[in-house]
């Protein structure tokens, strides 16, 4: 049964099916992103050129799966039995050779292996002929090498695509697959290839017997929660909840104070909360406790589904859970910083788990048939990377251990994040004290020169702002600065922080002093993806004189 779901993006109407036993059904996906072969649309997800799609049939074969016809195409590709010459598999040429009587003796003399010597000479073959009829002449001796040749190979073909299956190194994925993985980039805009409506979820509704592992990105916070994902994926099912990229944060973080800070946004969830985890996916921190967790608290025969928005590392997640496990790493999947990457339902058995999620000594009768499954991310059209390209996406998303600098904000002074947003005080004190989270390098300037960049840029010419970047028809495209929020506060402390004022996607910024009340206002693209919280980390103020300029607290 299959739960059909319709989402607008850019104006065209997309469906999306996500079935319950896609990933247990017959209908071949790419093993690391989920998404279904296909030989139609070049560059769409689970493309196959015919040459890889031959090659699936023949990995087919010798695991004594079915082979699949192509239903793109006006005919199925013919797909040849292991008994007949394939040069894919290690031949040069189409045309055969036969050996003559002298040459194939002695290459039959020469092979040091007896067990290879007697199938090559025949004696071992099923159905072959007595072995001296075998080096008889003429057109008899001929038709028996050519058979004995062509079996032998087959042999021996069928042995390599087993060892390599056992290795993991025969896995057949897609050509967007390929391209992300040794090129990091995507052939068309990645945000025609994502889902932005969590009702893609609510299949989980209707299932029964499954653990829930929500992952949300402690970077972006609560831009990567789903408002009400219980709505959709059901408030009955046990949910542990792990919190992403702490490597990302100072190292001087006091991990049960930011967990308790966290859980303050996950009552709106509505969701049947188990644990809370804080873990770095790319660091292997804190994955072995997860991973003992979710075995203590799944039950005999559930399966497991990663859920969560686009880019919070779900992919990265499950691959931390491999590298932890018995033989696990050749069952990867595919993880990169473009949001979207895994397109499917895809499923990896928990037989592949084994220390991690599955006992050493054996897995129980009831989990043969249960899995983990990555889940496409759901991505949120409310934030401010949606606006980026695959290069600016590099730039924008912090990818190593943040480093936080304090500045002075006088009145009447924006400090602009590139050109994705920026942060006025427009009344209150004379100067307040921000301290920056993120990898964008901050940009200082008074109210009205910030309006004249904004408007330089959107007529298309290149600026001091670091992002967007490229020619005059991608700057004009870019969205135009709207009020996001405007906001009145007051300074509880002079020493610690007293609110957040979080972009969604790229950081954030600590105002901290002490004052009756201020004003600020904040800009982002289409006036979306800026809100104001409680401080996530108000103890990374550093003291700054007055005097002090704020071109030296300034990042090199």
């Amino acid at each position: 049964m299959q739960y059909w779901v319709r989402d607008v993006l850019h104006g065209q109407l997309r469906q999306y099916a996500i079935s319950t036993h896609a990933a247990k059904s017959k209908v071949p996906q790419c093993p690391t992103c989920g998404a279904a072969f296909q030989t139609e649309h070049q560059g769409a997800p689970g493309y196959l050129n015919q040459q890889k799609w031959k090659q699936m049939n023949q990995s087919n074969i010798v695991a004594e799966l079915p082979i699949v016809e192509d239903t793109y195409l006006n005919e199925a590709l013919p797909t040849p039995a292991l008994s007949e010459d394939r040069p894919e598999l290690g031949r040069s040429g189409s045309s055969k050779k036969v050996l003559s009587e002298e040459e194939y003796k002695q290459a039959v003399d020469n092979i040091e292996d007896p067990d290879l010597r007697a199938i090559f000479s025949g004696g071992s073959l099923s159905g072959a002929a007595d072995p001296n009829h075998i080096l008889g002449s003429g057109s008899n001796l001929a038709s028996s090498t050519e058979t004995a040749n062509a079996a032998s190979f087959d042999t021996l073909a069928e042995a390599r695509l087993r060892r390599r299956a056992e290795q993991g190194r025969d896995r057949i994925v897609c050509q967007r697959c390929h391209t992300l993985k040794h090129y990091s980039r995507v052939d068309r805009p990645w945000r025609e290839d994502t889902v932005s409506d969590p009702r893609s979820l609510t299949f989980l509704r209707y299932k029964t017997n499954l653990v829930a592992v929500v992952v949300c990105d402690l970077f972006d916070i609560p831009g990567s929660l789903i408002p009400r994902l219980g709505e959709f994926i059901g408030e009955r099912h046990p949910v542990i909840l792990v919190a992403n990229k702490a490597d990302l944060l100072p190292k001087d973080y006091h991990e049960e104070r930011l967990r308790m800070w966290f859980k303050r946004f996950t009552k709106d969830l509505n969701l049947n909360i188990q644990s809370v985890h804080l873990v770095s996916a790319l660091k292997n921190l804190g994955i072995r406790e997860l991973a003992a967790d979710i075995s203590e608290r799944r039950r005999a025969g559930q399966d497991i589904y990663m859920i969560g928005r686009a880019n919070v590392g779900k992919s990265e997640l499950i691959n931390a859970l491999l590298r932890i496990s018995i033989g696990g790493s050749k069952h990867r999947v595919l993880a990169s910083h473009i949001p979207g990457t895994t397109m499917g339902l895809a499923a990896i058995p928990l037989r592949h788990f084994v220390k991690a999620l599955v006992p050493a000594e054996g897995s129980r009768p009831q989990d043969r048939q249960a899995s983990l499954y990555d889940t496409p991310g759901v991505f949120s059209s409310k934030s401010i990377t949606s606006h980026l390209t695959s290069d600016e996406l590099k730039s924008a998303i912090c990818s190593k251990r943040i480093v936080p600098f304090s500045f002075i904000l006088n009145r009447n002074q924006a400090i602009m994040l590139g050109g994705l947003g920026r942060l006025e005080l427009i009344d209150g004190p004379d100067r307040v004290y921000v301290t920056v989270f993120t990898s964008i390098r901050p940009h200082f300037t008074n109210v009205g020169r910030a309006a004249e960049l904004m408007k330089r840029l959107e007529q298309g010419e290149r600026t001091i702002l670091q992002l967007p970047s490229g020619d005059a028809e991608r700057l004009k495209s870019f969205p135009q600065h709207r009020v996001a929020l405007e906001h009145t506060f007051e300074g509880l402390h002079r020493k610690h922080a007293t609110l957040d004022v979080a972009f969604a996607g790229i950081g954030w910024i600590a105002i901290t002093g002490q004052f009756p009340t201020a004003t600020i206002r904040a800009f982002s693209p289409n006036g979306h993806g800026v809100c104001v919280r409680p401080p996530m980390m108000p103890f990374e103020y550093k003291k700054i004189s007055p005097h002090m300029s704020a071109a030296r607290k300034t990042p090199k």
